[in-house]
């Protein structure tokens, strides 16, 4: 009895053995056949088309502000790369060949309404990025940048969002010069300044949104506050524009002392023990106000110290 009970025990294993090898053999082969039809259904990406994809994962996702991700404009910079093409796909070609067989438009309403609106917006703005915490806890000096949730910081955050859409707004300069075919003050120096400064805009509200790098954001829209006060003089005819020429040069220098409190500024970024984790944003900033600075000054000095000596 024992021996005939330990067989049928062996063959009780070897059934189950068996059966569980078989359930494991045909689990794999559905297995096989469902990786199949989905490896079926992607694109064949390369290892370098993977590795494109994770980097643009990590800048645009993993690095960024993840409170504005849902902004308008701020998901993914097509939407800035587009306006910018558009920009100067405009200047540089559609827009002279439209006004070549065309008399130039006057536009003196559309400029002093143009002129009032952008200084005024640049006024609050500013009024704005001092409120969010330059008058109470932000000073001038290393402010890391910190995420946060608090009505502050979300309120900053906001401000120079707001800066990146006036910056669009402002590429109409352009427009306007090109309409009045005044093609002459249509420079390297205005366009790339408009292209860049665009693009500054939008990479300081996806990246750093807050803490010292809204503290370069006030010198511009104040000097941006007496730029288009200026403009706005200049469009309420001769006898005024004669007034305030002699004030252009001061304009110029107002902006070259801009670009050195920037420049100082943004230099203690470059500093081993602030910010540590944004050093590539501080390398940005500063080639880019450097070269204004540089492009600035020789404008500076072909406009009116050559003219002097002259």
């Amino acid at each position: 009895m024992n021996v005939k009970r330990s067989r049928l025990l062996t063959r009780g294993v070897v059934n189950i053995s068996i059966a569980h090898t078989s359930v494991s053999f045909l689990n794999a082969i559905d297995m096989y056949k469902l990786k199949s039809q989905h490896e079926k259904s992607l694109p064949n990406l390369s290892s370098k088309d993977m590795r494109i994809m994770k980097m643009y994962h990590y800048l645009i996702d993993e690095i960024s502000d993840p409170r504005i991700s849902d902004w308008p404009l701020m998901s993914n910079p097509f939407g800035i790369v587009l306006i910018s093409l558009a920009y100067l796909s405009f200047v540089l070609y559609f827009g002279p060949l439209y006004m070549k067989n065309r008399k130039s438009h006057e536009l003196i309403k559309t400029m002093i309404c143009y002129n009032i609106f952008v200084a005024t917006t640049n006024a609050i703005i500013f009024y704005g990025i001092l409120t969010s915490g330059y008058t109470t806890h932000l000073s001038a000096g290393c402010e890391p940048f910190v995420i946060s949730d608090d009505s502050m910081s979300l309120s900053m955050a906001r401000w120079v969002w707001w800066i990146l859409i006036l910056k669009i707004i402002e590429l109409t300069d352009t427009v306007i010069f090109i309409l009045r075919k005044k093609y002459n003050q249509i420079s390297f120096l205005h366009v790339y300044h408009h292209t860049a400064t665009l693009f500054l805009a939008w990479i300081s509200c996806k990246y750093a949104p807050g803490g010292m790098w809204t503290f370069i954001m006030m010198p511009n829209c104040a000097i941006h506050v007496i730029m288009y006060t200026y403009y706005l003089c200049a469009c309420l005819g001769p006898k005024m524009q004669k007034t305030i020429t002699p004030w252009k040069k001061y304009i110029t220098r107002l902006q070259l002392i801009q670009f050195a409190i920037m420049m100082v500024h943004t230099f203690q970024a470059l500093l081993p023990s602030c910010e540590p984790t944004r050093k590539p944003l501080a390398y940005i900033y500063m080639s880019q106000i450097v070269l204004m600075f540089y492009m600035f000054l020789d404008y500076y000095r072909k406009s009116y110290l050559r003219k002097k000596l002259e």
